[in-house]
């Protein structure tokens, strides 16, 4: 994040990255975070930490027809893959528990895995389906939701880094950038502004605003590299 690059509304930096706030509205065009023509075989390494129980989508890629093409939800006790219009798969883990997660989603094949504890730990789950083989260019990116109207991740973003090979999924730490290994002793030194929130079935989101036209700060948020 520079002092030159505008900051997306709803979106605080702090010295390991990001914090969403539920005001965050962050949407870019799949062109400009993926290469044209990119598979939906990709690998995400992660770093984040949750600050309010909902079932907020960490990221979704619709084409442009609004399909839903790829996506990460986090829902109490689980993490929810879906590589394709009501096509899931669902690992058990738990993110709403007010620590820092690394981990690393490796979508490959009919297969989707998920890494934990540097890759010493791993669950493998099935498609029993044929998913979409390349993502829509002219579809949008929307980082912390589903969709416009849908219920907003809140937390801290240190690292989000899309890979097209798998090479890096066994040993993912190696990938992580070092405050994001060090995740717990950079904490914000905010007011309680951050704390564990409880889920509220009476809480809305805010009235939609409008989105950002281009990628902004997303741009050092979310890193397509290249195959390593």
């Amino acid at each position: 994040w520079s002092s030159s690059r505008t900051v997306p509304q709803g979106v605080i930096p702090f010295k390991s990255g990001v914090i969403f706030t539920q005001r965050a509205r962050v949407e870019a065009p799949v062109s400009t975070i993926l290469p044209a023509g990119s598979s939906t075989d990709l690998l995400l390494v992660l770093s984040l930490c949750s600050h309010r129980i909902n079932n907020a989508f960490l990221f979704a890629v619709k084409s442009k027809k609004k399909k839903l093409q790829l996506g990460v939800q986090f829902v109490p006790g689980k993490v929810i893959v879906y590589v394709g219009h009501k096509r899931s798969v669902y690992f058990d883990y738990n993110v709403h528990d007010g620590q820092w997660h690394n981990m690393a989603i490796d979508i490959r094949g009919q297969t989707v895995t998920l890494f934990t504890s540097c890759g010493k730990r791993r669950v493998h789950a099935d498609l029993h389906f044929k998913k979409d083989e390349a993502l829509d260019p002219r579809g949008s990116f929307l980082f912390g939701k589903m969709s416009q109207h849908s219920v907003q991740f809140e937390g801290a973003i240190c690292q989000f880094d899309i890979y097209p090979s798998a090479k890096a999924a066994h040993h993912y730490c190696k990938y992580l950038k070092k405050q994001c290994r060090q995740a717990d002793t950079y904490r914000p030194n905010l007011p309680p502004l951050i704390p564990l929130l409880p889920r509220d079935p009476s809480a809305s989101p805010s009235t939609p605003q409008r989105m950002e036209p281009s990628l902004q700060g997303l741009r050092n948020l979310t890193t397509a590299a290249p195959a390593l």
